[in-house]
């Protein structure tokens, strides 16, 4: 058996309120033979995470699984080892990098306070 990385992609359909098209990506580990096995695995993941729920407003809120649109194998799973990249491209490099610095801010306080 080997582990592979799986992204499952989620829409969230939120009615009419939404503006926006909302999608959720999830990597997954799976435990499998083969690639092709961890692509069926990942993907009976995704139907069985379906989901509907009211939100606030009381409105149908509904996570449809799209599909699986990344299996990758794990050689390794150790400290540190890699287990996924990607490379993103942007017009906004400055506003890019200040998002990455305050998600790391945010993380760090939420640490602070329960030390």
């Amino acid at each position: 058996m080997n582990w592979y990385l799986a992204k499952l992609i989620f829409d969230i359909d939120t009615g009419a309120s939404a503006s926006k098209a909302q999608f959720d990506e999830q990597l997954r580990l799976v435990n499998a033979v083969s690639e092709t096995d961890a692509y069926f695995k990942a993907k009976e993941l995704g139907r069985k995470n379906q989901s509907e729920f009211l939100n606030e407003k009381t409105e149908t809120v509904a996570w449809r699984f799209v599909g699986v649109s990344e299996v990758v194998q794990l050689n390794e799973i150790k400290d540190g080892v890699e287990l996924y990249s990607t490379t993103l491209e942007t017009n906004e490099k400055e506003n890019f990098i200040n998002s990455v610095l305050q998600k790391g801010i945010a993380i760090q306080s939420k640490n602070l306070l329960f030390c």
